[in-house]
């Protein structure tokens, strides 16, 4: 069982002229019938062969250029360093990256299936080497969805993430998602997804700061993993729900993936 509770040293990377493409693309949306705004990293110097790519699910209010600019800034650079596609989508503000029964919004739908449709088709884009990862309301997202499309994700990371909004959905977008009942939000929450992971042979990352308000949620994941016997790498390190935490801690895991991946060659 590859459990490991540890705190990581975080690998500082320099931020010299970087030689990797950086698109601002407004991708179609054939489920919700419109455009989603998308910034897709990548490096320039590579060769014929395909790369890994990660899926970058922001938080609560987020967008893709605060991704690039506040949340990761290190992401460009990384790129370039690990060879590797990163994928910001536009999460509209609150979406919570589930598909509503209720309106327009079928965010599960265009990350897992039309995004990663569109990445693998204009990219060179690895299938075989593919992950999802977010924080707070990304990392709820990058749960959700990875245990939800295990052939599509290698590997899921979530940081700082919300395993269960119904606690505090009221004010947090939630009822204009899924409706003002919070007895009918359970099977779109992260926790209630778990079990799906049982014979799952993702990589799975879960980083929170034990100052977080969110470090009880993400105990009681852990422990329900340990307790299913569910492989992943559970990490708490100082830190509250910002970007302090959160910018270093995507660090971290995104070399981990980087070394999944290649050991999976």
């Amino acid at each position: 069982m590859r459990i490991l509770l540890t705190t990581l040293s975080v690998i500082f990377i320099s931020f010299q002229a970087f030689s990797q493409k950086l698109d601002s693309l407004n991708i179609y949306s054939p489920s919700m019938k419109k455009e989603v705004k998308t910034l897709v990293i990548r490096p320039t110097s590579t060769t014929g062969k395909t790369i890994p790519t990660v899926y970058i699910l922001h938080g609560y209010t987020g967008y893709p250029k605060r991704t690039l600019t506040q949340d990761i800034p290190a992401l460009q650079a990384l790129s370039k360093e690990m060879k590797m596609i990163f994928v910001l989508p536009d999460g509209n503000y609150d979406s919570w990256y589930v598909d509503s029964e209720n309106t327009n919004s079928k965010y599960e739908t265009f990350v897992a299936k039309e995004l990663v449709e569109y990445v693998q088709n204009h990219y060179k884009s690895a299938p075989s080497k593919t992950a999802i990862m977010g924080w707070s309301m990304g990392g709820h997202g990058a749960l959700y969805i990875g245990a939800r499309h295990q052939n599509t994700f290698a590997a899921i990371g979530s940081i700082c993430g919300v395993i269960d909004f119904r606690p505090f959905g009221k004010d947090y977008g939630v009822p204009k998602t899924l409706g003002d009942h919070p007895e009918d939000w359970k099977d779109y929450t992260a926790i209630s997804q778990i079990e799906k992971l049982k014979n799952s042979k993702q990589l799975i990352l879960i980083s929170c700061g034990t100052e977080d308000l969110l470090i009880g949620q993400n105990r009681k994941l852990h422990e329900q993993l340990l307790l299913l016997k569910i492989p992943h790498i559970y990490e708490e390190r100082p830190g509250e729900h910002n970007a302090a935490y959160w910018s270093k801690a995507a660090i971290t895991q995104i070399f981990q993936f980087n070394q999944f991946f290649t050991n999976h060659e």
